[in-house]
């Protein structure tokens, strides 16, 4: 009986010193919130809204301001949507534990293309007679790109929503093509089609949330609006021989554009 007694104390103390020792030992600590510092390269997927506004002015200048009178306004929509692929790089930097800093540049390619049949603002009366063989004109956006700064909150030590904005560049080509009909013909002489094109300058906003996946991947979804100002051309000039071959005319072009894209990038 005190063998067994004895047994039994020895397990107790055991017990007790083995809880002893494990309360005295430091807890494990949580593992480190992940770092946004740093740089990152990635490719996007999306789409390329053009919001494009046509006016027309000044039809055959050489006849004088009232040779032409607008029947159906002078301008319109010339908007278009197409598939947008790019890629983007830039550096984040963590200034605190809920904000992150950082600069951006991006690349894309889009075949934003829209034509006109006829020609806004082309539809008129000429000295009080409908005009026939109108021109129809295109508007064509390819290549964009951009350099931004970025402002984020982490609304978790993974998740980050950001808003940002710079300066936008946009390559523009406007298109007017007509031919030779008989009667009152918009286009005098000889048929004419032209080209001009244009790298536009503006500005761009927008924002999205980025998702980091694991240590050094990055998913994100953003939207951005950028405004490219107005491009201003004189199709066809000279305009044929002597003033009454005028077919002459001013075009302005209000550029605007509206993106969202899915991307995907990894953080060296």
């Amino acid at each position: 009986m005190a063998n067994y007694l004895i047994a039994t104390a020895a397990v107790a103390a055991a017990a007790l010193a083995g809880s002893a020792l494990a309360a005295d030992m430091p807890a494990k600590a949580p593992p480190a919130a992940p770092s946004w510092s740093g740089f990152y390269a990635g490719v996007s997927l999306g789409a390329r809204w053009a919001a494009n506004d046509w006016q027309t002015s000044n039809v055959s200048p050489s006849f004088g301001a009232n040779a032409f009178i607008p029947t159906a306004g002078t301008g319109g929509a010339m908007d278009s949507v197409a598939a947008r692929f790019g890629g983007y790089f830039g550096y984040n930097f963590q200034v605190a534990t809920s904000w992150v800093v950082g600069v951006e540049a991006d690349f894309g390619w889009a075949d934003n293309n829209k034509t006109a049949n006829p020609l806004a603002g082309t539809t008129g009366l000429f000295f009080g007679a409908p005009m026939v063989g109108l021109p129809t004109g295109a508007v064509k956006e390819t290549w964009d790109g951009s350099a931004r700064g970025r402002l984020g909150y982490l609304i978790a030590p993974a998740t980050l929503i950001y808003g940002t904005g710079g300066v936008a560049w946009q390559r523009l080509e406007l298109n007017a093509n007509c031919t030779v009909v008989p009667g009152n013909a918009f286009c005098f002489g000889n048929p004419h089609n032209e080209t001009f094109g244009s790298t536009r300058v503006g500005w761009t906003v927008g924002g999205g949330v980025e998702q980091m996946i694991g240590r050094n991947w990055l998913v994100r979804v953003d939207y951005r609006y950028a405004d490219l100002g107005t491009l201003n051309h004189t199709f066809f000039t000279p305009g044929g021989v002597g003033i009454g071959f005028d077919d002459r005319f001013n075009a302005h072009v209000k550029v605007r554009t509206h993106t969202a894209a899915v991307g995907l990038a990894y953080r060296f």
